[in-house]
């Protein structure tokens, strides 16, 4: 004899319990707002329609102070202090511009001098 295989699809009690504790965690925080917001304990008494009259006697005194004056004017400067650490080296400067070439040869021969042909002699 062979056995016999039944499946049984659990899915739906599986979004049973999830839709299950969302309903109860609404249902808690709609119990923990009515509570706080709405809840009102029994010694807890209404207040006064109107307030107790009290006698305040207000007193302004007259003016104490000077009117502000503008600051003084600042004192002498103190000593020097330490000098500081070493910064870095600064950068090398820039190189000096190159010195202009000399003018070029004319083309075509003589380059100046007396003209003529060649001595005999």
């Amino acid at each position: 004899m062979s056995p016999v295989i039944h499946e049984v699809d659990t899915t739906a009690d599986s979004a049973a319990w999830g839709t299950t504790v969302i309903v109860l965690i609404v249902l808690i925080v709609l119990l923990a707002v009515g509570y706080f917001a709405w809840y009102r304990p029994a010694y807890v008494t209404e207040a006064p329609a109107a307030p107790a009259e009290h006698n305040t006697t207000v007193v302004v005194p007259g003016q104490s102070n000077p009117a502000p004056t503008a600051p003084a004017a600042p004192g002498p400067p103190g000593p020097a202090g330490p000098a500081g650490p070493a910064g870095p080296a600064a950068p090398a400067a820039p190189a000096a511009p190159a010195a202009p070439a000399a003018p070029a040869a004319p083309a075509g021969g003589s380059t100046g001098g007396t003209t003529g042909g060649a001595t005999t002699g």
